[in-house]
């Protein structure tokens, strides 16, 4: 009788395992499924053998059976959480949901019991037996719904990691209610007990909505605030080119007055003046030409206004574009990204007191990998976060490192932010 209560008991507490693993099991490795097994079959024999000394030593009893199965699910929760390496908010998650399903087989169980049953060892062992069947019977619903309520990874990040906390809070509610001394309780506390869960299921509909609005309201934002500074850089472009246009257009006006003054010089062999001459027209030609970095227009675009104003500021810009003609990278995504981190650069500049201003780009393909590194000097404090990135000094700024996150994550590239002596660099590369 002994051996088959623990055989029951480690049976229910493996069934609580068996939940978080439906919530997981598409995302798990090979790795993870063979450690997860290893240690379920290693504690599932230590369980058998230590719930065997224990009923051996107290004998059977409803508050030492309430105990075992208010606590025994701890230690696989342990196991689960050093196998699979996940958030530890996100564990706590999971286990909490998986709690408010178990506990709600348990009621459910123990209404049918008290019912037909008045022994204790018999509503105990008829518990354990009627709970397995219960959550056999309930296994494709219970997998079909637990793993739709894992959120997505950004749930606990941007929306603060209490919330992970939420259906285990539910959880313990019941919890207390049903380690109260009497075997049997009140109908009205067995009810009760069946109440919390729905609760907790409307709550968590109702968070997750709400985040998901959240979610696309912010994505939305990005999205306008993108498209505005496309537009800037667009506008400015065509700006540039509006102003080298109409500088070619006076010079060419003027070209017959040149060629005569020219003309001229040479005939009284005034070869100095002619070529000091031919020199200044050769400068302002040159001042008429926007660069053209790269085949990509709106790419060309950005680095284009944003050389230009940097130039206009006193500062040494240096560029290395090599870039194939057909890139997978999204171009805007790719504007978007150098133009948050050239501002950043030639503000950074634009506050040095002293020493040379430069900057320095260099953004190319090699062996289908894409290289940016971008390189600014710098005199003043920069500081890090916990993950490496620069923190923004004024409240309100810190939009170019924010996009620079989202490219990372989109792009799964590798990014790092250093500040050597006097230069700020960052690299960045992914593939392509």
């Amino acid at each position: 009788m002994i051996a088959c209560l623990s055989d029951l008991s480690v049976a229910i507490l493996l069934s609580d395992f068996c939940l978080m693993y439906f919530v997981f099991c598409d995302s798990l490795t090979l790795v993870e499924k063979k450690n997860l097994a290893v240690g379920c079959l290693a504690w599932g024999v230590l369980s058998f053998i230590g719930l065997y000394f224990v009923f051996a030593h107290f004998g059977i009893r409803s508050q030492l059976y309430k105990f075992i199965l208010m606590i025994g699910w701890l230690p696989w929760l342990v196991i689960f959480i050093v196998t699979v390496s996940r958030k530890l908010a996100l564990h706590v998650f999971v286990c909490g949901i998986t709690r408010i399903w178990s506990l709600f087989i348990h009621s459910l169980t123990a209404i049918i019991i008290t019912v037909i049953f008045e022994g204790e060892n018999e509503i105990i062992f008829s518990h354990a037996m009627l709970y397995l069947l219960i959550f056999i019977m309930c296994l494709p619903l219970s997998k079909r719904y637990l793993t739709k309520l894992l959120p997505p990874d950004s749930f606990f990040v941007d929306y603060g990691q209490m919330i992970a906390f939420f259906p285990i809070m539910i959880g313990l509610s019941v919890i207390l209610l049903w380690s109260q001394e009497p075997l049997i309780h009140s109908w009205q506390e067995r009810l009760s007990r069946l109440y919390l869960p729905f609760v907790f299921f409307f709550f968590y509909r109702h968070i997750l909505l709400t985040t998901e609005h959240l979610q696309e309201q912010k994505r939305t934002e990005q999205n306008f605030k993108r498209m505005q500074e496309q537009l800037t850089v667009l506008k400015e472009y065509n700006r540039l080119m509006q102003e080298g246009r109409e500088k070619v257009a006076i010079m060419r006006h003027d070209l017959r007055h040149s060629y005569r003054l020219i003309s001229v010089m040479l005939q009284k062999n005034e070869l100095d003046a002619a070529k000091d001459y031919v020199d200044k027209q050769e400068t302002l030609l040159g001042r008429t030409k926007v660069k053209n970095f790269c085949q990509t227009p709106l790419l060309n675009a950005a680095l284009s206004f944003y050389v230009s104003r940097a130039e206009n500021l006193g500062i040494k810009v240096h560029t290395k574009i090599n870039l194939p003609e057909k890139l997978s990278t999204d171009e805007s995504d790719l504007a978007l990204l150098i133009s948050n981190l050239l501002e950043n650069a030639i503000n950074a500049c634009s506050k040095q007191k002293f020493g040379e201003k430069i900057i320095s780009v260099r953004l190319q393909s090699i062996e289908r990998q894409c290289i940016l590194e971008i390189i600014n000097s710098c005199d003043s404090l920069v500081r890090f976060d916990e993950k490496n990135y620069p923190q923004a000094s004024t409240e309100g700024h810190g939009f170019g490192i924010a996009s620079v996150k989202l490219f990372s994550e989109k792009y799964d590239a590798y990014t790092d932010f250093k500040l050597e002596g006097r230069l700020f660099k960052v690299v960045m590369y992914w593939r392509i």
